[in-house]
């Protein structure tokens, strides 16, 4: 029996490190402090998700790799979100960071993968010691602090400080206690990015208008996923979903290719190349998804109609599966615009208080395992605003739809126009309006849902940039503009990008 289990185990050996076996390939030297995990399709489903979950357990920096067509279904438990991209990053660090990225090969995934900025694990005791005490008995603590963010994934950072200062107080923690507290913050803020667009070429053109390929997307944005527990009604936990761009660098939003300002031209008339920009961010299954080449969102300069492109905002849409439930709006920002300005965010505040106990376990064995948990209402307080001018824009939102919101940066063209006659001026308009150059967004969105009735269903969080590029003249009418001899108007080019989170909520 000895022998076999011997034989078993050498096999089981062989396979693991062989890349051509089928089985899971680890590789802990290419990256340094980071284990890249390749799967196949003749793993065993069940093994991965749990190999994964143990080494997240343990603290491991992970990159798990493989087709898409299998990584969709190796999310592991307690993970609340899974990009769809061929390598997944996992920071258990602070919270949990879930990252993605499309790797066109091993060498290049190995490039992203040493450049990456990884989150800070904080103080470590990496020498052995006993923990102080072989009691069950457990330490209860108030805890009551405020926590003030500049971008979602800042949240999680500052609420383990917090959190290690109200366990652990001035001492340094064990490594022990140092994984188990990384395991209990994970139940309350995950995050992770959005997008990372940088000078992005247009990913589909918009019908019925026509292609172009001088726009260009620079963003960067986080999304966080934060659980509120409501302490007088068990079955109150909420969950707050933060959504941000951040970055705010020069160059950074709706930008253009090199060469293709806008301008106005003071020979044929008109204003040429004038970018009109939205941005809608919802909840649930996007109509026509998967289609790239023509997407009906039905939202271009002049018009203001709402876009039928959320389906959970259609009638009965709310039925369809992905929609959540009992969700409501906190904060969008920027807000719409007053003689030029608009308000936008700075930091998000979230008020945190509850308690949070810390004790040791002690098993048949005789092992001692600390033990830490919380029971938190972590709330969103208020918002750190200032007014920033947008010269020569008019930014609108609406407010008539549920489960998504439309916020659009429209040139204001009779306004345009007395600037350039109060002038002279003739060419470049990028002194007058950043819709000749580059449109820096600055936007955020806080959205709040129950657990109860979202627990166990996936929900997907889809924002759409559009940007439309104009000819327009001395009225609200743009189109696109041909020169003579031709001189006819036409229609306007129209295109988009797309970014998606996909979330599965816990049933507890």
């Amino acid at each position: 029996m000895r022998t076999h289990a011997c034989t078993a185990l050498a096999v089981l050996i062989a396979v693991a490190i062989s890349p051509t076996a089928g089985a899971i390939t680890l590789d802990s030297s290419s990256v340094a402090g980071v284990t890249i995990v390749t799967v196949d399709d003749n793993d065993n489903r069940v093994e991965v998700e749990s190999k994964v979950s143990e080494w997240l357990a343990q603290g491991k920096r992970l990159a798990v790799t493989g087709p898409w067509t299998l990584l969709r279904l190796l999310k592991p438990q307690g993970v609340y979100a899974w990009p769809a991209t061929n390598t997944i990053v996992l920071d258990p660090a602070e919270g949990l960071g879930i990252f993605g990225f499309d790797a066109t090969d091993a060498v290049h995934r190995t490039a992203i993968l040493t450049g990456w900025t990884w989150a800070e694990r904080g103080e470590i005791d990496e020498a052995p010691r006993p923990v102080r005490s072989a009691s069950t008995t457990s330490r209860s603590m108030d805890v009551n602090f405020d926590l003030l963010a500049a971008s979602p994934a800042s949240v999680c950072r500052a609420f383990r400080r917090r959190m290690a200062s109200a366990v652990f107080g001035q001492r340094p923690p064990t490594s022990d206690e140092v994984l188990v507290l990384a395991t209990e913050l994970r139940r309350w803020c995950q995050y992770g990015n959005l997008s990372m667009h940088v000078a992005a070429p247009p990913q589909f053109t918009i019908a019925p208008f026509r292609s172009t390929d001088e726009p260009r997307l620079s963003l960067a944005s986080e999304w966080v996923l934060l659980r509120n527990d409501d302490p007088v009604d068990p079955g109150g936990t909420t969950f707050l979903f933060w959504a941000k761009t951040v970055g705010d660098g020069a160059g950074t939003g709706f930008g253009r290719r090199a060469g293709t300002e806008g301008k106005f031209d003071a020979v044929q008339g008109g204003l040429r190349r004038l970018l009109d920009a939205s941005i809608h961010s919802g909840w649930g299954p996007i109509e026509y998804d998967g289609v790239t080449s023509a997407w009906p969102v039905d939202s271009s300069f002049p018009g203001t109609a709402n876009t039928r492109l959320f389906l959970c905002d259609m009638e009965g849409g709310q039925e369809f599966f992905g929609c959540p439930v009992g969700q409501r709006l906190r904060t969008l920002f920027p807000s719409d615009s007053v003689d030029g300005a608009v308000s936008v965010s700075h930091a998000e505040r979230f008020v945190v208080g509850g308690n949070a106990q810390a004790g040791v376990s002690v098993d048949t064995t005789g092992k001692i395992t600390p033990n830490i948990s919380f029971n938190l209402n972590l709330a969103q307080a208020r918002t750190d605003t200032s007014q920033s001018e947008m010269h020569l824009v008019q930014t609108r939102t609406n407010a008539d739809t549920r489960f998504y919101r439309t916020t659009r940066w429209t040139p204001d063209v009779p306004a345009i126009y007395n600037w350039i006659n109060a002038r002279k001026h003739n060419g470049s308009l990028v002194q007058a309006t950043p819709l000749a150059g580059t449109l820096n967004p600055q936007y955020e969105v806080v959205w709040e849902f129950p657990l109860r009735g979202n627990e166990g269903r996936k929900l997907s969080y889809n924002i759409i940039y559009e940007a439309g590029w104009n000819t327009c003249f001395n009225g609200p009418g743009c189109t696109t503009y041909t020169p003579p001899p031709d001189r006819t108007l036409q229609a306007k080019a129209r295109v988009g990008w797309k970014d998606r989170v996909t979330l599965l909520l816990p049933y507890d």
